[in-house]
């Protein structure tokens, strides 16, 4: 309740009546929660005696509504009541004698301004004030908020004194308290994630509406896998273990395919979602075959053995060859039944495989032979498990030579001069003296690979004199001292 207020009086003139003293007060009305005062004064004896006061009014809510005040007079006093405001009605009683309370109903407030009107008791005047309508206004109006859900928020503008409370009609939208409350306002929401179609909700204050909407959530790509990934089929053939396979959705479409002629598929070659695929595999009348099929674009591989064969015999010829120290080609013709395989490698690092390093049934290997510049060698090439034997001549050898020492002294008086000869193996040589009067050779004047030279220093009559043994081109100086 407010404070008490002072009623405004106003006086009516009938007559010339003496002043008297008037108590005045004012009654409340049902729609409002403000009360008044009451007032006395004694009014000048010029005025008459039936003199009307009235009482204040309360603010009327903006919903309308019933309310009163009183009219204060003699007895004898006589009044009528009447509205000055088309949205205030006198109820009853419209007139009357002496002090009586007075009704008057008030419409309801449509514009967002106080308004004010006044009911009039002969000359005085009773001010009848209602307060401006609430508005509420939320913005946005509409927002989208994404697939995977979030926050977010919505204002609501509204008078100081207009009370309101948010609601929401879906379970996907959740308020945050507060979810009441008066005035402007804040209003926060959070989202949850879409998992479905595009969907739409609201946020309901007072009669409006915020549209919240959500687009579906964007779909995964599609992956798929295959299980098992591979088979062995024997070479007899047929069903092998269907094929599994497993989609990241159901709306993920594949198909499947064989890479080869002998592996066909026995199933539906197109699927959705998880499925399974079955094949079958040709007989195999040959080797070890390796063949693929494509699921869902995952490669599935299919081994399958060979088929059986009987024990493979193999001969060659020739079973030798020889070779010149020069080198050469060759060839070795091979035989066996038409499913035998066979290989052909060569164990020595001269001799290589040119053609025919694999085959199969009858067919021929071969070979190229390299130089030899050293003694006969022999070497072999495996083919077919049989062994082939190249046997080549000695090559001419490549001579180098070196004599040591290549200085030595000898004393005056003579004696022994030595000169070791380091040759190629095979290679000859022969030793001769620059001075063969004093540097005789006696031993080793020829040989052939590594060898030994002596010679015999006579005795020096003079002074000192110098001479070489030569061995191959190759000089060793004999220095003899003076005597």
């Amino acid at each position: 309740m407010g404070d008490p207020t002072l009623t405004r009086i106003r006086y009516g003139l009938r007559g010339r009546a003496a002043a008297a003293a008037v108590v005045v007060w004012a009654a409340a009305i049902t729609s409002g929660c403000e009360t008044s005062s009451t007032v006395s004064e004694t009014s000048p004896s010029s005025v008459s005696k039936c003199q009307v006061a009235v009482g204040e009014t309360p603010m009327v809510d903006a919903t309308g509504g019933r309310g009163t005040f009183a009219v204060t007079t003699q007895p004898e006093c006589a009044w009528t009541a009447s509205s000055t405001a088309n949205w205030i009605s006198i109820v009853a009683p419209a007139s009357g004698q002496g002090t009586r309370e007075v009704s008057f109903q008030v419409a309801p407030n449509p514009d967002a301004v106080v308004r004010e009107g006044e009911v009039a008791v002969n000359d005085s005047r009773v001010r009848v004030a209602q307060r401006a309508a609430c508005r509420y206004v939320l913005t946005p109006a509409s927002q989208s908020v994404a697939a995977s859900g979030g926050e977010s928020t919505v204002t609501m503008a509204a008078g100081p004194e207009c009370a309101w409370t948010a609601t929401t009609d879906v379970g996907w939208i959740t308020l945050t308290q507060p979810v009441s409350g008066s005035g402007n306002a804040t209003l926060s929401f959070t989202v949850a994630p879409n998992t479905g179609a595009q969907r739409a909700g609201s946020i309901a204050v007072a009669g409006q509406r915020a549209t919240i909407t959500q687009p579906v959530l964007a779909a995964a790509p599609c992956s798929y896998s295959i299980s098992p990934t591979s088979q062995n089929i024997s070479a007899a053939g047929g069903p092998g273990t269907p094929i599994n396979v497993t989609s990241s959705r159901v709306d993920c479409t594949w198909s499947a395919h064989s890479n080869d002629s002998w592996i066909g598929i026995t199933s539906d070659s197109n699927g959705i979602g998880n499925g399974s695929v079955t094949f079958s595999v040709a007989a195999n009348t040959g080797a070890a075959r390796t063949g693929t099929l494509t699921v869902a674009g995952r490669t599935f591989t299919v081994s399958q053995a060979a088929v059986s064969a009987p024990a493979c015999n193999y001969s060659i010829s020739p079973m030798s060859q020889s070779a010149s120290a020069g080198g050469g080609s060759g060839s070795v013709s091979v035989t066996t039944t038409s499913t035998c395989a066979w290989t052909a490698t060569s164990t020595a690092l001269w001799i290589s495989v040119t053609a025919g390093a694999t085959g199969m049934g009858n067919g021929s290997v071969s070979y190229s032979v390299a130089a030899n510049s050293g003694v006969a060698r022999s070497g072999t090439v495996t083919i077919a498990g049989q062994t082939f034997t190249v046997n080549q001549a000695a090559g001419a050898p490549s001579c180098m030579y070196s004599v040591a020492p290549s200085n030595q002294q000898i004393d005056a008086s003579g004696g022994v001069a030595t000169v070791t000869v380091t040759a190629t193996a095979g290679c000859a040589w022969t030793a001769t003296s620059s001075a063969p009067a004093w540097l005789i050779i006696t031993g080793g004047a020829s040989g052939s690979g590594n060898g030994t030279v002596t010679a015999v220093v006579a005795t020096n009559p003079g002074g000192q004199r110098t001479g070489t043994i030569t061995v191959a081109g190759q000089t060793a100086t004999i220095q003899q001292r003076a005597n």
